[in-house]
């Protein structure tokens, strides 16, 4: 299924040299671009996460609590 959306032509013409230049559609272009993007939204929220947690020191205490009982599940009941 596709489906037909406005970009400036700037920008389809930003995505159809990339596409040139890697040999590929420029759906695979695009795909790529929004791949990247939700991956560095997904980080950046993560991050922010880690550092609201580290800024609360109750919070930080209690994840170290909850990591040292998971360091016993993995020794898989190894001495």
């Amino acid at each position: 299924m596709s489906t037909t959306i406005r970009i400036s032509k700037v920008t389809r013409d930003r995505v159809a040299r990339l596409a040139s230049a890697t040999d590929r559609p420029m759906t695979a272009v695009l795909d790529d671009a929004l791949d990247a993007l939700e991956r560095r939204e997904f980080f950046t929220a993560f991050n922010e996460g880690w550092e609201r947690i580290r800024a609360d020191e109750q919070a930080a205490v209690e994840v170290e609590a909850e990591r040292a009982q998971w360091e016993v599940t993995l020794r898989d009941g190894q001495p």
